[in-house]
């Protein structure tokens, strides 16, 4: 009997640790941020579709990272917004521009923006924005997605992982010249 204990407690503290990181997951996370903060989303897709289309200018999209991050790459078109602005700032800063206007907020995974885009949701909505909504999965969803991100030189690969652990949600991306130069390597 003592023998069985020892295997099953061993069986979970080899498990336990495996069992969790597997439920860190963008998808997981995201289903987190919609639960706990009940905002108007959008996906990437159809970000990335509005932003394609005729009708783009009445999209203003807001990065709502931290400065350093925002450096390193962001979501084509985005503004920076401090993600502790509050209402009246970013009122007096962008408010005479959001009449008629669909605002989307982004961060990392998405949590910062959900809970700017329900501080500033009635405020917009009195300044005549159609609508203002998080974008599902942030940044890190659009990188992984596969669709492009620029900093102040042009596109890169490569999004601030904002911290190791948030980092890992992730996924590599090889440029076309890396790729080439490893291709050229292995020859």
């Amino acid at each position: 009997m003592k023998i069985f204990l020892l295997f099953l407690a061993i069986a979970i503290i080899l498990l336990v640790p495996t069992l969790l990181y597997s439920q860190f997951t963008l998808k997981n996370v995201e289903k987190k941020i919609a639960k706990d903060h009940p905002v108007g989303e959008i996906t990437v897709d159809e970000l990335h579709d509005k932003l394609q289309s005729a009708d783009s200018s009445s999209y203003k999209v807001f990065d709502v990272r931290e400065k350093d991050e925002f450096a390193v790459s962001r979501i084509p078109g985005a503004r920076h917004v401090d993600p502790s602005i509050s209402t009246e700032e970013f009122m007096k800063t962008h408010g005479a521009e959001l009449k008629g206007k669909h605002l989307v907020f982004y961060c990392s995974v998405g949590k910062r923006s959900a809970m700017l885009t329900e501080r500033l949701e009635e405020a917009t909505k009195q300044a005549g924005a159609e609508s203002a909504s998080n974008l599902r999965g942030s940044i890190f969803r659009w990188f992984n997605t596969g669709y492009p991100v620029y900093s102040d030189s042009g596109e890169v690969t490569n999004v601030h992982p904002y911290d190791s652990k948030w980092g890992r949600l992730l996924e590599k991306r090889i440029s076309a010249d890396s790729a080439s130069t490893d291709l050229k390597q292995s020859n």
